[in-house]
C-alpha cells in the first residue's frame, strides 16, 4: 500500500520515496565546492571560470548561474525517476532545496527575487498530466509564498535531451518568447530589479540563455538562473 522503494543512493529499502533518511541530507545539504562564477560548474583545476566559459561562453545575458548538484551517478537516476517514472513524491524534496538556495541568493542580494519557470513544451501537461518545473513552482508558490512569474512560453515541441550541443546552440533564440503584452502587463505591474530562472538541468546553457535574452528586453536588470543539476 505504501509502495516499497529502494534508495537510489545506497540501495536500502525505503517506503514511498526512493531515498532513505540517511541519504536525503546528501540531496538537501548545500555543497561548498568552488564553482564557475558564470555557469556554476564545479571547478577542477581552473580558477574563477571553467574552461567552457573561457573558450566558448554561452551565458551572456545571465548574470550568475547556480546549480545544486552535478548530474551523475545516483543523482542522475534520481532525476530520471522523478521526470520519467513519475515519482512525484520527490517534488517536495526538490522544491525544498530550491527554496534553500533561493533564500541564500536573496540574502546576498538583499531583496526578494521572483522565480520565472522555464515553460514546458506545448501540450506536455495535457499529454502527461504534469510538468516537473511547474510542480516545483506550485510548492514554492503555495507552500512558501514565493512569487512566481510565468512570463515565458515555449515555441519548440522538440525535446532538448535529443539535441546535441551544436543543435541546442543553433536553436537558441527561437525556442522561447515572452507571453502576450497584456499578460505581461497583468503579471508585472511593477518591474522587479531581479528575477531567477528555474530549470531542472543545465547542459549547454542554451535554454536559460534563451529565456534570459527574452527577459532582458523587459528591462530587468539582474537575471540569475538556478538548476537542480548541471552536466559537467
Amino acid at each position: 500500500m505504501l509502495g516499497g522503494e529502494k534508495c537510489l543512493c545506497c540501495s536500502r529499502a525505503t517506503l514511498a520515496v526512493p531515498l532513505c533518511k540517511n541519504c536525503i541530507p546528501l540531496l538537501t545539504d548545500s555543497h561548498t565546492t568552488e564553482t564557475c562564477s558564470v555557469c556554476g560548474r564545479v571547478l577542477v583545476s581552473e580558477i574563477g571560470r571553467c574552461s567552457l566559459c573561457r573558450d566558448s561562453p554561452v551565458l551572456s545575458s545571465v548574470d550568475r548561474a547556480f546549480s545544486l548538484h552535478s548530474y551523475h551517478l545516483w543523482k542522475k537516476s534520481l532525476l530520471f525517476a522523478w521526470k520519467f517514472e513519475d515519482k512525484r513524491n520527490l517534488s517536495a524534496y526538490f522544491a525544498a532545496v530550491v527554496l534553500q538556495k533561493l533564500r541564500a541568493i536573496e540574502s546576498e542580494e538583499g531583496m526578494r527575487i521572483p522565480v520565472v519557470p522555464v515553460p514546458p513544451r506545448p501540450g506536455k501537461i495535457k499529454n502527461r498530466g504534469w510538468d516537473q518545473i511547474d510542480e516545483l513552482c506550485f510548492y514554492l508558490e503555495k507552500g512558501w509564498n514565493v512569487r512566481v512569474l510565468r512570463l515565458l512560453e515555449r515555441l519548440s515541441r522538440s525535446q532538448q535531451k535529443k539535441l546535441d550541443r551544436v543543435q541546442r546552440l543553433d536553436a537558441m533564440g527561437s525556442s522561447y518568447r515572452l507571453r502576450k503584452r497584456r499578460v505581461i502587463s497583468r503579471l508585472l505591474p511593477q518591474l522587479p530589479p531581479a528575477v531567477l530562472i528555474l530549470d531542472d538541468v543545465l547542459t549547454t546553457g542554451a535554454t536559460v540563455e534563451s529565456c534570459a535574452c527574452q527577459l532582458k528586453t523587459l528591462g530587468i536588470q539582474k537575471i540569475f538562473s538556478l538548476t537542480l543539476f548541471i552536466v559537467d
